[in-house]
């Protein structure tokens, strides 16, 4: 037992330093490749097939055997934007411009690569104990250098992990239930450029970098109402991420300005989950899930001493800059099917639907979210009693819409529209230890 659990210290470790070594993205911040054979089937709180339940629904674990999972997500995503930009000079007292290109395009292609871990361990037939480290939230967007947006975002980028333990417990032959807390680690950083070419001969930098861990929680129910008939319940907490780093501006063949005093807060909004799963006969499955994400609690944003060149007004060169967002809360949408073709394979498949929280009048080209629609094909194939590997490939459509971006700090705009397309292909190793 022992070189068991040294095995799975050892797994954990390396999964939090890839975790954490990794930029997470997402054309909305919920992140949702926990787990290749979840998303490939969209039954995340009634489908009982691996550890990975212990993200979804935690209650689901007094039905797993010993096991440890670990998923790997490749995303690839591609944004446009078309329209007009422009910026206020930080030095027009001295003669600067100001910029503008009524004919402005700039394109984004983040591709990162996400891992997941995930362990279940049952004791004494009733109870069970779980542990995932995912990525759950995060942000990544990158238009380059010299893009007509530079002056609203080079680039944006965050890296993140969630920490979920739980514990589980059959309470009869129907109920059980799961919970646990969530430690939740975020890092932030973000660069624009500042138009002073006229004066400095090259654009100057902002940017500025935060991070902190915050607490949360998660609870589950699963509801089996036979062997075929299961009925999930999850919900996870608000996570207030109370942020803490540094902001510099750079401004070109002139001066630098920096600051540790930079501070930000960025809620992560609650979501509750239900889902249904049924068999139908010996090879076909239908699930389904409804979702519930209340992006309401997110309004705006707030960083607080933003360094920019001091002025006469100013001289500490400090700000407090607030981010208008106005979020509405969204409701998700997804239904799958299971085939076990033989003893060796089992195709999966799903659609789902995604709303946005984000609002015509506030969306930046650092969030471009619209509303998705992902359609899922999966596989799994069982190398042995110990071992399966689950594959996916996924596309994901996104309404085109519309940006009126507005920084805050600095003036710059950015007023058109965006396109954007995710593809993502994804596997993972169960091994029942």
């Amino acid at each position: 037992m022992k070189r068991i659990f040294k095995k799975v210290l050892t797994f954990s470790g390396l999964g939090l330093l890839a975790a954490l070594s990794s930029p997470v993205f997402a054309s909305g911040y919920k992140l949702e490749f926990q787990s290749p054979s979840v998303l490939a089937d969209g039954g995340e709180a009634a489908v009982v097939e691996d550890a990975g339940t212990n993200w979804y629904n935690a209650a689901g674990l007094v039905y797993l055997p010993q096991q440890f999972v670990g998923a790997v997500t490749d995303v690839y995503q591609q944004t446009k934007f078309s329209g007009t930009s422009t910026a206020l000079s930080p030095l027009a007292a001295f003669g600067a411009p100001n910029y503008v290109n009524t004919n402005s395009d700039a394109s984004s292609y983040p591709n990162v690569v996400l891992p997941a871990f995930h362990y279940s361990l049952p004791f004494y037939n009733r109870y069970a104990v779980g542990i995932s480290m995912v990525p759950a939230w995060g942000l990544m967007e990158d238009y380059g250098e010299t893009s007509d947006v530079r002056y609203n975002l080079n680039k944006i980028t965050t890296k993140t992990i969630d920490i979920s333990p739980s514990f589980a417990m059959k309470i009869n032959d129907q109920w059980s239930f799961g919970l646990g807390p969530d430690f939740h680690y975020f890092s932030l950083q973000s660069r624009s450029h500042a138009y002073t070419q006229p004066i400095t001969g090259s654009d100057s930098v902002s940017r500025y970098t935060a991070n902190n861990w915050g607490r949360g929680w998660h609870a589950g129910l699963l509801l089996r109402l036979n062997d075929a008939t299961r009925i999930g319940l999850g919900y996870r907490s608000k996570i207030v991420m109370n942020m803490t780093g540094n902001s510099d501006f750079a401004l070109t063949n002139l001066a630098g300005y920096t600051t540790n005093q930079f501070k930000v807060s960025i809620p992560l909004p609650p979501t509750t989950t239900l889902s249904i799963y049924r068999d139908i006969n010996p090879v076909w499955a239908l699930m389904g899930t409804i979702a519930y994400d209340q992006w309401s609690v997110i309004q705006y944003y707030y960083g607080q001493n933003f360094i920019q060149p001091p002025t006469a007004a100013n001289p500490s060169g400090l700000t407090n800059v607030v981010l208008r967002q106005n979020f509405s809360d969204t409701l998700n949408l997804s239904i799958g099917t299971h085939y076990k073709w033989n003893d060796k394979w089992m195709l999966r498949g799903s659609l789902k639907f995604e709303g946005t929280p984000t609002q015509t009048a506030h969306r930046a080209v650092s969030f471009p979210d619209a509303q998705k629609l992902g359609v899922n094909l999966g596989a799994r194939y069982q190398v042995n009693q110990k071992v399966a590997i689950d594959m996916i490939v996924a596309h994901v459509f996104n309404q085109q819409v519309s940006i009126n971006d507005v920084n805050p700090a600095s003036g710059a705009t950015s007023v058109g529209h965006v396109n954007t397309s995710i593809n993502l292909v994804g596997a993972q190793v169960v091994w029942n230890i």
